[in-house]
């Protein structure tokens, strides 16, 4: 009699273990589905946004001349023989005093005189181009500019005098558009640059445009 207590006693304990151990298991578990679908959705949400591409469509850039308006889309400009080339600025307002240049950046887009040849009215004899920005800053500049003769400098802040530049509408820089590497839109997604032809070259800070809109050609007479 005792002997079969004993075995009954036994197989009591072994069962309060059995149950134990199960709850300890059962309480490590998610309470709720709850958790797992927030991983699944911010797994989602994280796929979307590396997949997320950057809106160009809206982009435009806009050529006046005898008061004709010529517009082109980003499409269109890429389709003007791009051109690719490396440029600083150097900001001239503190020279002597102090020596500021930009880094070097690869940029791409239309060289502005191909601009001069796609209009269907021959150009006159001399003219000023004036380029506005979104924010309605207005940038003169003259017919040798546009054509690349501006003032160069090494990077002591000398002056060159053998070194010209090539004038652009940039819409990439390092092969990034400008709405991919400034998404506020603070610089892009169209800006005026210099570039050197084989080199960097180093032009002023003041010859710089962001932000920019449209070109307008103004006879001199």
């Amino acid at each position: 009699m005792v002997e079969k207590q004993t075995q009954y006693i036994t197989i009591a304990l072994a069962a309060l273990i059995i149950i134990a151990a199960s709850l300890i298991i059962y309480t490590s578990l998610p309470t709720d589905t709850n958790e797992l679908d927030l991983n699944e959705d911010e797994n989602q949400s994280i796929n979307e946004t590396n997949n997320q591409t950057i809106d160009n469509s809206n982009i435009y850039f806009s050529v006046i001349y005898n008061s004709t308006e010529t517009e082109y889309d980003l499409e269109e400009l890429e389709s003007v023989s791009p051109y690719t080339g490396k440029g600083q600025y150097i900001k001239t307002k503190l020279l002597p005093d102090s020596i500021v240049i930009s880094e070097i950046y690869n940029y791409t887009g239309v060289q502005i005189k191909s601009f001069f040849n796609l209009l269907n009215t021959p150009l006159p004899e001399n003219f000023n181009i004036t380029v506005t920005s979104s924010d309605g800053w207005v940038v003169t500049y003259t017919k040798n500019q546009t054509l690349g003769d501006v003032i160069c400098y090494d990077e002591t802040g000398s002056i060159l005098t053998n070194q010209t530049s090539i004038m652009l509408l940039a819409y990439k820089e390092d092969g990034a558009y400008y709405n991919e590497i400034d998404p506020d839109g603070e610089i892009g997604p169209l800006r005026i640059v210099f570039v050197g032809s084989t080199e960097s070259t180093i032009t002023s800070s003041n010859l710089w445009s962001k932000m920019v809109t449209s070109l307008e050609i103004i006879p001199i007479p």
